[in-house]
């Protein structure tokens, strides 16, 4: 599915710092460009971004995270409309490196960051008012802090992972073999 037809995947970005920032909170060291790195591996040409803008995506990060850990709609959509609002928009079409013609929702001078506060804040708008609370949220394994979307056709994800899924099953398969 492509939320806001733009070349990188913002809602994966979106995803992807919550769940960096998350995981770093508990415990795992992040290497000092991790945050950059993710938004590469999503499309976004931050190679160039500085290492200064760390602290402000991971800050980000935090911010993104309050949509995902809305309980029930009205709160997530004030969770969308307080990203938005701090997010400067600038709509306009664009070619550059090359890429064919397409839309940027920050002004033509916005730097990376704003480019991916931008997107991430549109990513989720469009996620939470097309889709409300079915296709994101909080990782349903136990213990788990982790976010995801889904962007299946069939909107059944809980878990952040395959990994956490298949922990959970094992989990209810054995409680359940107790239980006999």
């Amino acid at each position: 599915m492509d939320f806001i037809g733009y070349r990188s995947d913002a809602l994966g970005a979106a995803v992807a710092l919550v769940n960096t920032v998350t995981a770093a909170k508990a415990g795992d060291v992040p290497a000092p460009d991790q945050l950059r790195q993710v938004l590469v591996e999503h499309g976004y040409l931050a190679g160039r971004a500085p290492a200064s803008a760390e602290p402000a995506l991971r800050g980000w990060a935090g911010r993104l995270r309050t949509v995902f850990d809305a309980e029930d709609l009205d709160t997530a959509a004030a969770a969308v409309n307080a990203l938005l609002s701090d997010v400067e928009i600038g709509p306009h079409l664009t070619r550059h490196d090359g890429q064919g013609w397409h839309l940027h929702y920050s002004p033509p001078d916005a730097a990376v960051l704003d480019r991916v506060r931008s997107t991430t804040a549109f990513a989720l708008a469009m996620l939470v008012s097309e889709y409300g609370l079915d296709r994101h949220g909080r990782c349903a394994a136990d213990g788990c802090e982790r976010v995801f979307a889904d962007t299946s056709r069939n909107a059944a994800r809980r878990y952040c992972s395959p990994a956490c899924a298949n922990r959970s099953a094992v989990a209810a398969h054995r409680a359940r073999q107790r239980a006999r």
